[in-house]
């Protein structure tokens, strides 16, 4: 299950419900959440943002910082401290690697506590994780998640990239990668990108902070029976989207990426 874009502190505790409820009758082998847990990234956001992903019961977690993960009224903690907060409840781990099944995924930590909403990677960054996508196991597939989108849908969404985005898709791409999970900017979207990466954009999951007129939002990755593949088991990418009507999520999308 990919979320983004909790911002607990601006939550809807319904919605939580919802995905927790989601998350348990699946169930979900893998969380991997890109980042912005808090709105404001206090202590009790965060242990807010806790105790919901612990809820969802998922045997493996990947948990990455946003922008909103960084202080920005406590702003004396940007220097040296900025990342306290989050690592009082998620650790200090701000790139690593999990594997659920067939899904093998990296993270990256495309934030900058000199930011206040703009991402970066750096070359050391890029390249550490080409090296990572390269020592997938066999038959694994290789994704990388990151807060910020890597793959603009237009013009006006170029503005969300971090800095060296393009080369950082190519390198990861020739790397091995098959898909890119991120969030930021609250607009859900499953895409095949032109270097041939699947592109998946989650929106708000949990937040009543919607935009672009999206609903909440998650996606979720399987791995299937098909006799259309060599391997003979598909993987697939679900979109699902809140229902006020029903209190619940309900899938609008699904697509195979194999």
């Amino acid at each position: 299950m990919h979320l983004s874009d909790l911002h607990f502190g601006a939550h809807d505790p319904d919605v939580c419900a919802a995905v927790q409820r989601l998350a348990l009758r699946l169930p979900v082998s893998m969380v991997v959440v890109s980042g912005d847990l808090t709105q404001r990234a206090t202590a009790l956001q965060f242990e807010q943002a806790s105790r919901f992903i612990r809820g969802l019961q998922a045997r493996s977690t990947l948990v990455l910082a946003g922008n909103h993960d960084i202080p920005l009224y406590a702003w004396w903690m940007r220097w040296g401290r900025a990342y306290e907060r989050f690592a009082d409840q998620f650790g200090l781990e701000h790139e690593m690697v999990r594997q659920a099944g067939d899904f093998y995924v990296v993270g990256v930590d495309t934030t900058r506590p000199w930011r206040h909403e703009r991402g970066s990677l750096s070359s050391a960054q890029i390249a550490h994780v080409a090296g990572l996508l390269a020592k997938a196991p066999p038959g694994a597939w290789p994704i990388v998640t990151c807060h910020h989108p890597l793959v603009p849908r237009d013009a006006q969404d170029r503005a969300h990239r971090p800095h060296r985005a393009e080369e950082a898709v190519q390198r990861w791409q020739a790397a091995g990668a098959r898909m890119l999970l991120s969030g930021h900017a609250h607009d859900p979207g499953l895409m095949l990108a032109p270097p041939g990466v699947w592109v998946s954009r989650a929106g708000t999951a949990v937040s009543h902070r919607l935009r672009h007129g999206s609903p909440n939002s998650l996606v979720v990755l399987t791995t299937e029976a098909s006799g259309a593949s060599a391997t003979g088991r598909g993987r697939h990418a679900a979109r699902w989207d809140y229902d006020h009507a029903s209190g619940d999520f309900q899938m609008v999308q699904r697509l195979a990426v194999d």
